[in-house]
């Protein structure tokens, strides 16, 4: 035994279950510190997950705005392509009341036979554009507008053409119309307007007159299609066949002044591929139609008239030596007028012809063609010449762009950005 150990028993170590317990819960607590750490962890992890929930939300709303332009674009776009899937290749676009001999030429417009109707959304009549009589696709380039927001400038191009569609269940001819309005105000857009023959008014009996579009008297029927947009460019595709170089986009400016071409053999600009198109819209605006008569050269004072010469049997040029550019074997001019007897109607062209340096006719070249030499051959039989006169006749005829490509801006309406958004629109009926 252990001296002072009462009775030899050896001290026990360890400890009574009292103070075992007290001595767990004091181990247990946390000190300052650790409480410090856990709150600064817990203060980032929440904002951590705070910014990525605000990020996440931020990526959805431009998402879906985005998202929404392009669905507002693609309506519009799918819309624009049905509708040019039926284009009329026309002389004469608008529905017009054709009077008999000798009022009027049967099949064709005269003056005084058209309705009250035109497409002009974005037309100024001051300036003759809301007055001229639409004779075939066209396509028009006001001046630029300014942005109400910014004060940019920016296009509103339109469109109006002749077509084939199916409204209420029935197929009928239509006007239709693709144009920007409400640019005064923060929320253009871009609207298709229809016209179409539903009935005639027999009011006077003697002259009855189409109607348009119903008790509404002529007004069109409207559809929004793209709200928010801010800028619209429309430029057709276009291609002198009586050249030998491809075709290219041109807006209703460049169809008025078309840009020279650059030509790498000589390093220079050389001559427009295309002759200059009759402005029917001036000031600073350009309105251009798909369309040829005897006036189709503004620089000319006088028509530059048809003429049947003698001794060539039935082939026709015209005095200015014009070579209808746009105008294809199969398709038809219009030929009025002459002399007494003519025959005034549509004749197909059969083939474009040209004199060869011992006078003989062969085919035209498009790379040698002298343009003073150029004839049109007919597929069907001129009447009424005469053997040993000359004779001038009138002459009108329309052509059909092979191509649109349009260019829309949108103002994405939840991140205020602008989107641009483009589609090429190949006309089937060219």
């Amino acid at each position: 035994m252990r001296p002072g150990t009462p009775g030899g028993r050896r001290l026990s170590r360890r400890r009574s279950p009292l103070l075992s317990r007290r001595l767990g819960k004091a181990s247990r607590r946390f000190t300052l510190i650790e409480l410090l750490v856990a709150v600064a962890l817990s203060t980032i992890l929440t904002g951590a997950v705070v910014f990525i929930f605000i990020q996440a939300q931020n990526i959805f709303t431009k998402l879906d705005a985005k998202v929404q332009v392009y669905q507002y674009a693609r309506f519009a776009f799918d819309r624009i392509e049905r509708d040019l899937g039926n284009v009329t290749n026309s002389r004469d676009m608008e529905f017009f009341n054709d009077q008999a001999p000798p009022q009027g030429t049967k099949g064709r417009l005269d003056v005084g036979e058209e309705l009250p109707i035109r497409g002009t959304a974005n037309n100024d009549a001051s300036n003759t554009g809301d007055d001229i009589y639409n004779h075939s696709f066209t396509i028009r380039q006001p001046a630029k507008y300014t942005d109400t927001e910014n004060g940019i400038e920016r296009r509103w191009d339109s469109i109006y053409f002749k077509t084939i569609t199916r409204i209420g269940g029935q197929t009928s001819a239509t006007l239709i119309e693709y144009a920007m309005v409400d640019t005064d105000k923060p929320r253009p857009k871009l609207q298709r307007k229809l016209w179409r023959v539903t009935g005639v008014d027999a009011a006077n009996p003697l002259a009855p007159r189409f109607e348009i579009n119903g008790p509404q008297g002529g007004q069109p029927q409207k559809q929004d299609l793209c709200l928010y947009t801010i800028d619209c460019k429309l430029e057709v595709f276009v291609k002198n066949f009586r050249r030998s170089d491809g075709g290219a986009f041109y807006s209703a400016a460049q169809l008025v002044k078309p840009p020279r071409e650059w030509d790498r053999d000589i390093n220079t600009n050389t001559e427009p591929s295309i002759p200059p198109m009759k402005n029917d819209w001036r000031g600073k605006h350009a309105q251009v139609q798909c369309y040829y008569d005897a006036k189709h050269d503004d620089a000319r004072m006088q028509p530059d008239l048809g003429v049947f010469e003698p001794g060539e049997n039935g082939l026709f040029h015209t005095q200015a030596s014009f070579g209808f550019p746009m105008l294809r074997e199969g398709d038809s001019l219009y030929l009025w007028g002459g002399f007494r007897g003519f025959k005034g109607r549509a004749y197909t062209i059969r083939k474009f012809l040209m004199k060869d340096g011992k006078g003989a006719l062969v085919p035209w070249n498009p790379r040698t063609g002298d343009m003073t030499q150029l004839r049109v051959q007919f597929a069907e039989p001129v009447e009424g010449q005469r053997p040993n006169q000359q004779m001038l006749v009138r002459y009108a005829a329309g052509f059909v762009p092979a191509a649109l490509r349009a260019t829309v801006v949108i103002k994405d309406s939840k991140s205020l950005a602008n989107r641009s958004v483009s589609r090429v629109f190949k006309i089937m009926s060219n």
